[in-house]
């Protein structure tokens, strides 16, 4: 879906923190914790929202390496257990 143009300017603080302004927020449905993809293109700084898809894809490409290395047969209490011991 296209969306109408808009322009707004911030400033980079101390921390290298970018405040995404509220008509911005508002526009795209920004809540607290959505994950934003950063990159450079033509030198400039592209901020795309990460779907739900692409998050369930990476926490499925993460289970799938947990599970070549987790412990057989054992919980997550058993595995922290026994890593302690």
């Amino acid at each position: 879906m296209k969306r109408k143009s808009i322009e707004l300017i911030g400033k980079v603080g101390p921390k290298g923190q970018i405040v995404i302004r509220r008509e911005l927020r508002k526009t795209l449905g920004l809540t607290p914790g959505t994950l934003i993809k950063q990159k450079i293109v033509d030198n400039k700084v592209l901020l795309e929202v990460v779907k739900k898809e692409e998050k369930l894809k990476r926490i499925d490409e993460l289970a799938k390496k947990i599970g070549k290395v987790w412990p057989k047969g054992l919980t997550a209490v058993e595995a922290v257990r026994r890593e302690r011991r």
